[in-house]
Formats: C-alpha cells, sequence, structure tokens
C-alpha cells in the first residue's frame, strides 16, 4: 500500500483491498475495519464506541468538521471534569457520563486531553477537528504551561499547610504546671483501646462485556467498633501475572463501622490482562473517635431487578440514621452468583439523603451479557 502523502491528514481510508485501515497524518499504522458501501476513499470513519452505539454509523459525506480544535482543547483542559468538550462534540450520551462521574474522577479528563491533543479526537459523526494541524503546537506548549503551573501552585499550598500546622502545634514544654502536681494516690487512667487497621476481606475484577473496561470491587471490614477513618484515601491497583501494575483506581470514602463496600473502573487496562488486585488504605493512626452509639449509618432496602432490551436495571432505598442531610452518597451494587462469588459492579449517586430519611436509587448499566442467570445482587451506601 502506497504511502498518502505527508499533506494528508489522519482519518480511514480505503486500503485497496475493499477494507479500511486509519492513516495517523504521517504513516499507515495496524489499526484495520471492515469496509463501509458508503464511506468514499478520503471519508473517516472512525467514532468513540460509547457514542456510537448511541448516535448510529459515523457520516462519511464530509471529512472536515465544523468543530473548532481550539474550542474542544479548551473545554477539555478547563472544563473537562463537567463534560462539556463532550457535549460540544454533540457526544451527549458520554458527556452525561462523564458529568455524573466529575470526569471519571480526573481519569477521563486526562484521557480525554491526550486524545484532542493528539489529534484523535472526532466529532458526532467521526470528522476531524477543523483547524488542529495550524494550533496543535500552541496547545501542546499552553498545556504544558497550565500543568507546570498547578503543580507549582499546589506544592507551594501544600508547603504552606505544613508551615502553619507547625506554627499551631503547641510547644512539648508548654503544660501546665498544674500537670506535675497530680495526686499520686490518684487512680490510673484507663489505658487507650487499641486500634486495628481496616482489613480486606473480599475482593473481585472482570471485564466488561464488549469493551476495554475492567469493573472492580472490594469489600472492607472496621472491626473498631468506636472509631471511623473520614475521607480515607483507598488505593487498588490492577496487576497482571508478571507483577506489572496495569491500571490504578483511587477511591476517597468514610469507612464507618462494619464492612464498607467500594466499586469501579479500570479504563486503561489497554491489551493487559489483571490477574489480582493491590488494595492499600489507611492504617490505625488515620483512625478518629466515634463511638457506635454516636455514628449515623445507611441501610438497604427493596432492593428489585428489571430487564429490558438486554440491560438489566437494579433499583432499591437508602435509608439514613445520620442527624444531618447527607449530599452525594455513594450507591455500590455487586452481584454475586449461585456460589456466593462477586461477578459484577457498579454505581450510582443519591444527590440529597435527609437525616433520618429515605431515598430511591437505581444502577441501569448492566448487561445481561455480563450476569449469569440466578445472580443475588447487594447494594451499600458511603459518604
Amino acid at each position: 500500500m502506497n504511502d498518502l502523502g505527508k499533506n494528508v491528514p489522519a482519518g480511514w481510508y480505503d486500503d485497496g483491498t475493499g477494507g479500511q485501515r486509519y492513516w495517523d497524518g504521517q504513516a499507515w499504522t495496524d489499526h484495520t475495519a471492515p469496509g463501509a458501501a458508503a464511506a468514499t476513499a478520503t471519508a473517516p470513519i472512525a467514532m468513540d464506541l460509547a457514542d456510537a452505539a448511541v448516535y448510529g454509523p459515523a457520516d462519511a459525506s464530509s471529512e472536515a468538521s465544523p468543530k473548532s480544535f481550539i474550542a474542544t482543547w479548551l473545554f477539555a483542559l478547563f472544563l473537562g471534569f463537567f463534560g462539556v468538550d463532550r457535549f460540544y462534540l454533540g457526544k451527549i450520551g458520554t458527556g452525561i457520563a462523564k458529568l455524573l462521574t466529575l470526569g471519571g474522577l480526573g481519569i477521563w479528563v486526562l484521557v480525554d486531553l491526550i486524545l484532542v491533543l493528539a489529534g484523535a479526537q472526532r466529532d458526532r459523526q467521526g470528522r476531524n477537528l477543523d483547524g488542529y494541524a495550524k494550533h496543535r503546537k500552541l496547545a501542546w506548549i499552553i498545556t504544558g504551561v497550565v500543568l507546570v503551573l498547578s503543580l507549582i501552585i499546589n506544592v507551594v499550598n501544600a508547603a504552606g499547610r505544613a508551615d502553619d500546622a507547625g506554627a499551631s502545634a503547641p510547644a512539648a514544654d508548654s503544660a501546665p504546671a498544674a500537670e506535675t502536681d497530680k495526686d499520686a494516690d490518684a487512680p490510673a487512667e484507663p489505658a487507650a483501646p487499641t486500634i486495628e487497621d481496616p482489613a480486606v476481606v473480599e475482593s473481585a475484577f472482570g471485564k466488561e462485556v464488549e469493551s476495554d473496561m475492567w469493573w472492580y470491587a472490594v469489600v472492607l471490614d472496621n472491626p473498631n467498633a468506636d472509631h471511623v477513618f473520614p475521607s480515607a484515601a483507598i488505593t487498588i491497583e490492577a496487576v497482571d501475572a508478571n507483577g506489572v501494575i496495569l491500571d490504578s483506581g483511587n477511591e476517597y470514602t468514610t469507612i464507618l463501622q462494619g464492612r464498607t463496600v467500594v466499586v469501579g473502573d479500570f479504563i486503561s487496562v489497554g491489551s493487559g490482562t489483571i490477574a489480582k488486585l493491590d488494595v492499600r488504605g489507611p492504617t490505625a493512626a488515620a483512625a478518629t473517635s466515634s463511638p457506635a452509639a454516636e455514628t449515623g449509618s445507611f441501610s438497604v432496602s427493596d432492593i428489585a431487578t428489571a430487564e429490558e432490551f438486554g440491560w438489566l436495571t437494579v433499583s432499591g432505598k437508602v435509608t439514613s440514621a445520620f442527624s444531618k442531610d447527607q449530599e452525594l452518597v455513594k450507591v455500590s451494587v455487586i452481584a454475586r452468583d449461585a456460589a456466593g462469588t462477586i461477578v459484577g459492579s457498579d454505581y450510582t449517586f443519591i444527590d440529597r439523603l435527609p437525616a433520618g430519611g429515605t431515598a430511591q436509587f437505581e444502577s441501569s448499566l448492566w448487561n445481561l451479557d455480563g450476569v449469569p442467570a440466578g445472580a443475588v445482587f447487594e447494594a451499600s451506601a458511603t459518604l
């Protein structure tokens, strides 16, 4: 197959055998696709899979997109957490998903920004963004400057907070003299209770049907009846058989007494295969005293399922025992097979759960092809 020339934009082209092959603007890649009767030799046919399922095949009647590369890049850089770049490109479905997940907790934002800068992002019809070749170098430079400035600002702020904390700490020898004059015969104070680290009691993972994404689920147990772990950082690493970390997920949640379920997705595993999960979380030093009788809790009831068009919806209700309203309560849903093994997971959010009140939830991203017959669903809520 002959080269097309350096002035031919990236896109899908006829490979001369009735199929399609991707030209990256410099050379042919290994990406191929079946030929399409309606596509011309210069019409791009690539489209994000998530949006192709909603909008159908790309319109090959026009090579140039009316959507601006500059606008898409700026939206991805500054408003990516809200999915504005995908809404602008007409990708409403993934735009909503990106908005609801706050840009995939930052991971999706970074992926989309790289796609735009690399010229791989397309509009809803699969067409190249206008002005990429002209402005890509400037976009790379400005993006690098913005990222470096953000890093510097974060480092300076962290150093400032550390200095403030050190200045506000009381001196070791500033205790009142009266402390040394206590009655020697006074009864000794009871020993502080022993605090244990949260333990991982169960974990599972699996590959999504017809997707490169993987799901994961981790069940933690907090054995400390009178302590919780507020805003705990939990890192879940996907590791292959050779010990290589393929991807990682970061969760931030309050670990209450008893069991806490953490679920999420890996989106950057690529062609690798996950062999195990490595989970790292808070230690006993991060625990905060919270007597069990005073700590709030959540309870889940009325779990039900419904099937439609090859998809399964799981719904239920969450009741709060907290004394204050709770916002953005995460509901983690897991599926177990007949043997009790976790075979799938998903999550959704409740915007506001009133103090002592109840709110319903619905998880509707379950592909029936990936759910075994007779599966049982469980749900739990976390802060």
